[in-house]
């Protein structure tokens, strides 16, 4: 007989603690594991139920050594109330098997800080219910970092977890952390000889009182809360406030805090001081949560297999029941701390999903760590175990969608990873991409560009993606980044149709790529050509007759200016002549008239004289033609080309306006930035596929606010 576990010896695993299951082919249908690692040199061992043979256990690994694991299954045991074994007695051990097990951690990667925000006068204690109380479990600061220690460890676990099962490698996200001694997160008041890294969880003091932070008008529950917002704003505020999260290299800070001065509120029947929230700035990236279901988490590590085996009833006389399903103190678990790992996936990144930890299935987070569970209220269950062959028939889990884009966060990254990450994720962005850019064709087809390469597209309806196309590393078997894809309407359609009942006509789709996403508003729209929003008619100067040219996206904005063009043939343009200063005034192209036997003269540009009165006269070379888009300035720079060079594509800095231009030819040369090179942000446009630049389009105003490229491919 031997134990079989899911992990095979010898693997590298990236969290300190990992989910081992398995099974005991003993044939006994309940006992206890027993786990041992490296004879209890750093860890005590930890115990966990045998329930249909099966066994799942939250184990821990010292890093950067051979970690052997000793597993005995014994048939007389059980786990008392505060998580150690007892035997009806001397122990019968009836299996056992080894298991050895590395980690490596991963100190180069952004990590997550853990936090608890308290008021000023506040004394650190939580709502808890009687029967804890009389029991003698404390309500206080010091409780309460354990019992986030814990669940920060269980998070990570499960994280861990399904990245490995989806085959994405043994990776996790890390959490700030700090070395310590003392043992009492493994429920044991005595210093270790062999010191052992812990999560920090870092406390911060607000300046604003507990009655100020309860205050009604905060509460995200109150429909009437005049600044529901004010909990995560606030927490930003003192994040930023604070000297130990400074940034280093661009680094986004990221943050996860606890707010734990919540409290249910009777009277009103609402959660005061708690919001649920994710996501952040391009400084902060944080999640918070309240502390109203903190009682029910574990405060040391032997206590999780008994606070998912706490089914004592809950009442609202004395704690919060969140969404009406907490009415044990094991559902109560799984929702709040779910709940929150569900704002930690906001803060990672995540959007809502149509199912997993990004949906609701944190419902069902004990089964992550547990083979049974007691009776549920939420369902009317009066106990379930786990099926035979070791699975539950639903389980918490990260969506896949939520696992692709772990996979390209650079705080999952592995020294191994021959790919790159989304740079906003890394320590320092990548300012050298610009973000995807989108371009209609004449085949009602758009093409969407990226620089720095496109991972995933997903076609989305109800909010939720529903279909999705992903573009895996070589490394996972897939062909890697891609530069370039065309999309229509009615494949997209097709795929969205055989993928869900929830197809709709009107859809959206999202382009991820490394330096950005891209949302397509319904993709229905963007495939139809709108000839008086995305099409100019026109010769464009090539005296070839009327040519359909297609806009690309604006860069900047319009400011409600009208809209002007100019036209040109790419290939004979000789010179271009930026006008600036502090932002982009205008660009004016110089055309070779010894080609007018190719392309004749550019007819007079009649429209711009709605724009600036008269076509501004101009020192220009000899036998040479210009147009200008936008306005002549005294403060210019030339970029004369070489004889063979044409341009392929212009490189932006924008915002709010057009702050800066680069030019790209097809010898590869570049120019300068003309302009404020470090304003904006990066964008990029070119032609798709084997459309040509026929023409710039933009709005003018004291500089240029919004420009665009036209092309074509009637040449």
């Amino acid at each position: 007989m031997t134990v079989t576990f899911n992990y095979q010896n010898g693997e590298i695993v990236s969290s300190p603690t990992i989910i081992v299951s398995g099974r005991t082919s003993s044939g006994i249908d309940r006992g206890i594991v027993v786990f041992t690692n490296n004879n209890n040199k750093v860890f005590p061992p930890q115990c966990v139920e045998v329930n249909r043979g099966q066994f799942k256990a939250l184990v821990h690994i010292s890093p950067d050594e051979d970690n052997l694991f000793k597993a005995e299954v014994i048939s007389n045991g059980m786990i008392n109330h505060l998580g150690f074994a007892e035997y009806s007695g001397t122990p019968k051990i009836v299996d056992n098997g080894e298991l050895r097990v590395t980690f490596k951690p991963l100190p180069q990667n952004n990590p997550v800080h853990l936090c608890v925000v308290i008021g000023r006068n506040s004394n650190g204690s939580y709502d808890m219910p009687l029967y804890k109380l009389k029991r003698g479990e404390e309500s206080n600061l010091d409780t309460a970092i354990r019992t986030l220690k814990v669940a920060g460890r269980m998070m990570q676990a499960l994280t861990h977890e399904d990245m490995r099962a989806h085959g994405f490698s043994n990776r996790c996200f890390q959490f700030v952390e700090e070395s310590q001694s003392y043992q009492n997160i493994f429920g044991y008041n005595v210093k270790s000889p062999t010191p052992h890294q812990e999560i920090k969880i870092h406390v911060l003091r607000s300046p604003k009182s507990v009655a100020e932070i309860r205050d009604l008008n905060y509460a995200q529950q109150n429909s009437k809360a005049s600044d529901s917002g004010w909990l995560f704003s606030h927490a930003i505020d003192l994040i930023r406030q604070n000297q130990e999260f400074k940034s280093k290299n661009l680094q986004t800070i990221q943050c996860a805090a606890m707010y734990l001065d919540s409290t249910y509120d009777i009277q009103n029947d609402m959660i005061l001081a708690h919001a649920a929230l994710g996501g952040g700035t391009n400084d902060v990236k944080l999640a918070i949560f309240g502390s109203h279901g903190l009682h029910s988490w574990p405060i040391n590590f032997p206590r999780v297999v008994p606070s998912f085996l706490d089914a004592t009833h809950l009442s609202k006389r004395e704690v919060a029941n969140d969404c009406n399903e907490c009415g044990t103190s094991w559902e109560c678990l799984n929702i709040t701390m779910g709940a929150f790992m569900h704002e930690i996936g906001h803060l990672l990144g995540c959007p809502h999903q149509v199912d997993g930890i990004m949906l609701r299935s944190y419902v069902w987070w004990n089964r992550s760590f547990m083979t049974r569970e007691l009776e549920s209220l939420r369902t009317g269950s009066r106990g379930e175990i786990i099926d035979a062959n070791g699975m539950w028939p639903q389980m918490c889990h990260w969506n896949i969608l939520d696992l692709i884009r772990f996979l390209h966060h650079d705080s999952f990254a592995l020294p191994i990873d021959q790919f790159d990450k989304v740079f906003t994720t890394k320590k320092q962005s990548d300012n050298n991409f610009p973000v995807p850019a989108i371009y209609k064709t004449p085949s009602k087809e758009v093409c969407i560009k990226s620089k720095s390469g496109i991972y995933l597209v997903e076609i989305i309806t109800e909010d939720l993606a529903r279909f999705h196309m992903p573009f895996y590393p070589k490394s996972y078997g897939g062909q890697g980044n891609i530069s370039e894809i065309t999309l229509d309407y009615e494949t997209c359609y097709q795929n969205l149709r055989i993928q869900t009942n929830k197809a709709q006509e009107n859809f959206d789709v999202r382009v991820l790529s490394l330096s950005g996403e891209l949302l397509l508003n319904d993709m229905k729209k963007q495939c139809t050509n709108d000839v008086s929003k995305n099409i100019i008619k026109s010769d464009f100067g090539l005296n070839r007759g009327i040519i359909t040219g297609y806009k690309s996206e604006v860069l900047g904005n319009s400011k409600d200016k009208k809209e002007i063009f100019v036209g040109f043939d790419i290939r004979y343009i000789t010179n271009v002549r930026v006008y600036h200063g502090g932002a982009l005034d205008g660009i004016r192209f110089y055309y070779s008239q010894g080609q007018v036997s190719a392309a004749p003269k550019v007819p007079p540009r009649n429209y711009l004289k709605s724009v600036f009165g008269k076509s501004p006269s101009v020192s220009q070379p000899r036998g040479e033609a210009s147009v200008l888009l936008g306005n002549e300035k005294p403060h210019y720079t030339d970029f004369p080309l070489q004889q063979g060079e044409v341009i392929s594509k212009f490189h932006f800095r924008n915002g709010g306006w057009i702050d800066a231009v680069q030019i790209e030819l097809t010898s590869g040369r570049v120019s300068p930035w003309y302009g404020n090179a470090t304003g904006g942000h990066l964008s990029t446009l070119e032609p798709p596929g084997k459309f040509s630049i026929i023409g710039m389009y933009g709005y003018v105003g004291s500089w240029m606010d919004g420009i665009g490229i036209i092309y074509s491919n009637d040449l």
